[in-house]
């Protein structure tokens, strides 16, 4: 390399070999370079030693979102494995040895780093074709049947809220039909049992789909955005750099 370059880059001392003031300068130019190499040669060649990354994931967030969209990472990067965990209760104090990203909704309690936005958490009203179908014509807030208010008790105040920007507020927000997690009422708006309040970015495709539709042009957006943490432990940091532009990358993709 010497001869190459034509300068001496290393002073051969009596018991070890020193950098040069040459070869240190040269060092803190290729030193970046010659690291991501190392790090994607092991990515692309680590088909026998997969790496693992741990990602924490609301069930909401993983159903809805996230597990529907990881064939298409697993056939861009297929020796990177992902461990979804998808503890019950608040986010959890995000660190390098328990997790490598975190996708939360609103920041995370004693996160270190900065996150990246993922997309916005407005709550849309929405119902199925065969709902509607079934039902008189819904064109403006005040024909909502409250009997077909769909709720969950995770979120009890969602639809009072939206009732009173709709201007609506005649209408009961107490009663219709009640569940205790997030996603049964999502199955039973998407069975036709009702009208359910439910995070737009989450069920774009089922927007885009058809099997969902939005109903009025009234949105609760005073919700915390959606996050992604990257906090990997260094041997897992060029991987998880990767799922993250992914996830970033997905979600201004359309489907």
């Amino acid at each position: 390399m010497e001869e190459f370059l034509g300068t001496r880059l290393f002073d051969r001392q009596h018991r070890e070999v020193v950098l040069t003031p040459q070869g240190l300068a040269y060092l803190r130019s290729v030193g970046e370079a010659f690291r991501r190499i190392e790090d994607d040669t092991r990515i692309l060649f680590a088909a026998s030693d997969p790496t693992t990354l741990r990602v924490y994931a609301s069930t909401n967030f993983a159903m809805r979102w996230l597990v529907p969209r990881l064939p298409r990472f697993a056939a861009s990067h297929p020796s990177i494995a992902v461990d979804i965990a998808n503890p019950i209760g608040p986010p959890p104090a995000l660190h390098p040895r328990r997790f490598d990203l975190a996708i939360t909704h609103g920041p995370a309690p004693l996160a270190k780093e900065a996150p990246a936005r993922l997309f916005d958490g407005r709550l849309v009203p929405v119902c199925s074709p065969g709902f509607l179908a079934g039902h008189p014509p819904l064109t403006h807030p005040r024909q909502l049947d409250p009997d077909r208010l769909i709720h969950s008790r995770q979120r009890k105040g969602d639809w009072r809220s939206w009732l009173r920007l709709a201007k609506v507020p005649e209408i009961d927000a107490s009663r219709g039909i009640k569940f205790d997690d997030l996603n049964l009422g999502y199955i039973a708006a998407l069975s036709g049992m009702g009208v359910m309040l439910f995070f737009a970015n989450l069920i774009s495709e089922d927007l885009r789909a058809g099997r969902l539709i939005a109903l009025f042009d009234v949105a609760l957006t005073d919700e915390p955005d959606w996050l992604v943490y990257a906090t990997p432990a260094p041997e897992r940091q060029r991987a998880t750099l990767l799922f993250r532009d992914w996830l970033l990358a997905e979600s201004q993709t359309p489907r």
